[in-house]
């Protein structure tokens, strides 16, 4: 995975997922997802001018991928001949492609209010993470969303730039972030961007589709090692229901993994039949979350690092 040896890849690997643990996210001004969208808030505007929206998004998309894939590639290739200089680089350039503990931290404040039973300030708490109107929901309504934004979040902050580092290395794992970022600001489907961000959406899906299967299958191991799983739902019926196919598949694992009734108001149910879910099951979802990446760390991405370091293609590292 890396220029050099194996030994260097697993020294990126565990030093990125080092200073997620003790130092969590990086300042939001120097955030590679902050700058990421800062520059493609900048143009924009240049790419909408354009008559055909649907041609100008996809070209959008490409060009500012393209932007950031050779910018990592010449900063990583720079650096190949200075061992030390590479790691650390390398290091600080992964650690941005995925954030691990972040979530844990938002969520602690929406767990304290719903302990204390302070409902309002939960809701405002929960309106700052999670993608809905949070006004009006109760202790289940709040802790769905919330256990439904760590599904989505282990998904697209965690597993899929682990798996395209696994494979791709750095440049494929920094791509998977430049199209999640992407899909978070023109993928919406409003009057502004149904026709321009269709394409962004598409692209993300598509990146996702691989890993949202795989991260199913995580969660449903990393459960059954806590003892939690204690139902089995329909996946192709979780896929169809929630507002993305990729995560529903993310969803549907945690709703079958806990046998909760995930719920969004007016669009969505998963696991009808289940509980409904409590502040003590965002706890248990946070633990599943961890305990799936543990899993998916040990027996996906170590092995195939093992395996892609022994194709003689060195530019694949990168």
């Amino acid at each position: 995975m890396s220029p050099f040896n194996l030994e260097v890849s697993l020294a990126i690997l565990i030093g990125a997922v080092a200073i997620d643990f003790i130092f969590g996210e990086p300042r939001r001004y120097v955030h590679p997802a902050t700058v990421i969208r800062k520059l493609s808030q900048a143009l924009d505007p240049y790419f909408r001018n354009v008559r055909d929206k649907q041609a100008s998004g996809f070209v959008y998309a490409v060009f500012i991928s393209l932007i950031f894939g050779v910018a990592i590639y010449i900063a990583l290739y720079a650096t190949s001949p200075y061992t030390f200089v590479y790691v650390i680089v390398a290091i600080i350039l992964l650690k941005g492609t995925f954030s691990l503990t972040a979530i844990g931290q938002d969520i602690k404040p929406v767990v304290s209010a719903l302990e204390e039973g302070r409902v309002e300030e939960a809701r405002t708490y929960a309106s700052r993470i999670v993608k809905r109107d949070t006004t009006g929901l109760d202790n289940a309504g709040i802790s769905s969303a919330i256990i439904e934004t760590i599904s989505i979040s282990l998904l697209n902050d965690v597993f899929a730039p682990l798996f395209y580092f696994s494979i791709f290395g750095i440049v494929g794992a920094f791509l998977s972030r430049v199209l999640n970022v992407l899909d978070t600001l023109v993928g919406q489907k409003n009057r502004k961007n149904i026709d321009f961000g269709k394409w962004p959406a598409i692209m993300h899906t598509l990146v996702n589709y691989v890993p949202s299967k795989i991260m199913a299958l995580f969660i449903m191991m990393g459960s059954e090692l806590l003892n939690y799983r204690v139902n089995s739902i329909s996946f192709i019926a979780a896929r169809t229901a929630a507002d993305s196919p990729n995560n529903g598949w993310a969803m549907g694992a945690m709703a079958s993994s806990l046998n909760l009734r995930l719920e969004k108001s007016g669009f969505y149910i998963l696991n009808d039949n289940g509980f409904e879910p409590s502040v003590g099951d965002i706890k248990r979802a946070l633990k599943t979350y961890y305990m799936s990446f543990y899993v998916f760390l040990i027996i996906f991405v170590l092995p195939v690092m093992l395996l892609i370091s022994f194709i003689p293609f060195p530019a694949i590292s990168l």
